[in-house]
């Protein structure tokens, strides 16, 4: 696990340079000289990279608004998606708060290495809905804080094509855009995208409430259906896969008339889709798609963006109050302002203003599938990459479909 470390050194209100040393430099933030020593809190709070900065000036917050409290802390780079393997590596040396995607709870919840989160989450409740609370709960217990939504959606360049044509994936691919454009991007190899298909064609993944560990019908007719539909997007000449950004950068430079991405596409930075294309930005919800014969809505995973704490933490109080306030109103404002996460507060709504990417993202949660949550989800990933570069390569045929498909399915079950 490669992590860089960052934090800010504050004695008595008095902050100090934060500094880097070499690549992986670090330092260590500490708030208020005095308290109380049954006050004290040592805290690790690992986010990714582009929330240090953000964070740092949250938990500086959070320390002068809780004079019981006398913190020391150390926040660590370490991106939302590798949390999980990193607490089930080494618990003990695991952050004591930490960004955690909702779809990976029930594993950590299962070996135990989840607090439940019981102080705090009355203002939580207040202002999320009721489906990211659920996104976090099981069995009555709360295990983690929803803050944003996660998933992706179909952006587009409005000076190649319209709204009507972005609406169905084969109307936008049959445009003639002339040379040395492209109709559709998206990273085929990444598996995070590929269950689209399969889910519009109609297929399961552990079973129709995503908690069968025995259940995968990716590898029936209809996923063979998807699986061709892939196979002839991958070999159009008016695709291009967006591996290492190559479809990004080509959109952004307006040879690209659509693209499936996130809200992190959007954002302060030069490069952003929003502030290279501004008004020719345009974001829907998935299209529908002709597979196997029948138009069926394009349906990819959603989970939440969530803090969460480490069940061994030994500040568990301190701990759950510091990961429900990363999840208030104000900070999740924050977030969206300077990190462009789309919050999940539902108060928030009408404070988001103009933005074509809030509102796509909205607009998905009505057609998106939501992730399984079961442990077994990470026998999907492998699998799914491994027969997504097939896909991409030049061995890929309709005759050989049903033979990767198996594999999948066993790879996925784990058989």
């Amino acid at each position: 696990m490669n992590l860089k470390k960052m934090a800010a050194l504050t004695m008595v209100g008095v902050l100090s340079v934060s500094m880097f040393t070499g690549c992986g430099g670090s330092n260590s933030g500490k708030s208020k000289s005095q308290g109380a020593d049954d006050g004290k809190v040592s805290l690790k709070i690992w986010v990714p990279e582009e929330e240090v900065d953000i964070t740092d000036a949250m938990v500086k917050a959070f320390d002068e608004a809780h004079d019981e409290y006398d913190i020391d802390y150390e926040i660590a780079i370490t991106g939302i998606d590798e949390s999980q393997a990193a607490i089930e590596t080494d618990p003990d040396t695991a952050a004591d708060v930490f960004m955690l995607p909702s779809g990976a709870l029930t594993g950590l919840i299962e070996s135990g290495s989840l607090l439940p989160i019981t102080k705090g989450v009355d203002e939580i409740k207040e202002i999320t809905p009721e489906t990211a609370i659920d996104a976090c709960t099981r069995d009555g217990e709360m295990y983690a804080v929803p803050w944003s939504l996660n998933s992706y959606f179909l952006y587009y360049n409005k000076d190649l094509v319209s709204e009507e044509d972005v609406k169905n994936l084969d109307t936008l691919m049959s445009k003639d855009l002339g040379d040395g454009k492209y109709n559709f991007s998206v990273n085929m190899k990444e598996p995070w995208y590929d269950a689209m298909y399969f889910y519009g064609a109609g297929c399961t993944l552990f079973g129709e409430d995503g908690t069968d560990p025995t259940d995968c019908t990716f590898n029936n007719e209809n996923g063979v259906a998807a699986a061709e539909y892939m196979i002839g997007l991958a070999k159009n000449p008016k695709f291009i896969a967006d591996t290492d950004g190559a479809g990004s950068s080509e959109f952004t430079n307006g040879n690209v008339a659509a693209i499936c991405n996130g809200a992190w596409a959007c954002g302060t930075d030069e490069t952003s889709y929003n502030n290279v294309l501004g008004d020719k930005l345009g974001a829907v919800p998935l299209p529908t798609a002709n597979i196997g014969g029948n138009e069926v809505q394009l349906s990819n995973f959603i989970d939440f963006k969530t803090f969460a704490v480490k069940s061994n933490t030994a500040y568990p109080a301190c701990a759950q109050e510091l990961a429900c306030y990363f999840c208030n109103e104000e900070n999740a404002l924050t977030r969206y302002k300077e990190a462009g996460e789309i919050p999940c507060a539902i108060t928030l709504q009408d404070k988001l203003g103009d933005d074509v990417a809030a509102a796509a993202l909205i607009g998905e949660g009505e057609v998106a599938t939501n992730q399984p949550s079961i442990a077994e989800i990470n026998n999907f990933w492998d699998p799914m990459k491994a027969f997504a570069e097939w896909v991409m390569s030049d061995d890929a045929s309709k005759d050989k479909v049903q033979s990767q498909l198996d594999a999948l399915v066993n790879g996925v079950l784990d058989k």
